[in-house]
């Protein structure tokens, strides 16, 4: 719808990577905010800000070149750094902040679970300003559909409008937005509620995991991964390692809580 914000001869902002920054500051105001109101330190929060910021956009591409598209990067390496044709999985970013806040609260010596599920409670607000940005720049569409509800992508210079020009689509954009503000209510309102330490981001990750993994079949870009005759997408194959993961962490953390209760 647009994939450039300016486009002026040699200065260009790509709609995608303003929103992608625009994410980053959206959260980290969130969080900075919130911090005095939740115990946590402002200066924790803009510390895990930058470097959350570094590990989310790493991680999103390397699980992107080396999870999506191997093959394609092994052929040419240098394309990896062709960071302007895109080329980011949400999944990757999530799993890069939550490495760097890691290893940034370890050495300040910070319980890391209380802060990881603080730092979860705003992570939606990255998925749905990210959509926001693929949005203008026609990635991560849908198929081609019939449902009132849909998009239309009439610049060709877009990702969905190279390869479904004119063509009603699922607003997967906005179902991934809407998903993000729902898991965004839930987690906050859970906040003062969870039974043990390290339950939030638990949640975030298991509730993603669901709503991106309804959403992918509905999803028409067909590059980012498919598999057994295009019945699930490396993000949905991602998910379901998650959603276990999560299970088995969550009745873990819920068991040594309560021990520690009882005691």
């Amino acid at each position: 719808m647009l994939p450039f914000l300016v486009n002026r001869g040699d200065f260009v902002i790509p709609t995608f990577f303003f929103m992608v920054m625009f994410a980053s500051l959206a959260t980290t105001f969130f969080l900075y905010f919130m911090a005095p109101r939740r115990g946590f330190s402002q200066v924790v929060v803009l510390d895990i800000g930058i470097f959350g910021t570094i590990g989310g956009v790493i991680g999103a591409r390397l699980f992107h070149v080396f999870v999506e598209a191997f093959w394609f990067y092994r052929e040419n390496p240098l394309r990896i750094f062709e960071f302007w044709r895109g080329g980011f999985v949400g999944y990757g970013a999530f799993f890069g902040i939550l490495i760097a806040s890691i290893i940034y609260l370890k050495i300040r010596k910070l319980p890391v679970l209380d802060y990881a599920d603080f730092i979860a409670s705003a992570c939606p607000l990255i998925i749905f300003f990210v959509r926001v940005g693929c949005l203008g720049a026609g990635c991560c569409f849908g198929k081609p559909t019939a449902f009132p509800l849909y998009l239309v992508f009439n610049d060709p210079t877009s990702d969905a409008g190279s390869k479904f020009l004119g063509v009603h689509l699922h607003a997967t954009q906005l179902y991934d937005m809407l998903n993000a503000t729902l898991i965004f209510a839930i987690l906050n309102w859970r906040h003062s509620r969870k039974k043990f330490s390290g339950e939030l981001v638990l949640m975030f990750f298991a509730l993603y995991a669901v709503g991106r993994g309804l959403i992918e079949f509905l999803r028409g870009d067909a590059e980012r991964g498919l598999y057994f005759n295009g019945l699930i997408s490396t993000s949905q194959v991602v998910g379901i390692i998650n959603l276990t993961v999560c299970a088995i962490l969550y009745i873990y953390l819920y068991r040594r809580a309560a021990k520690k209760s009882a005691a």
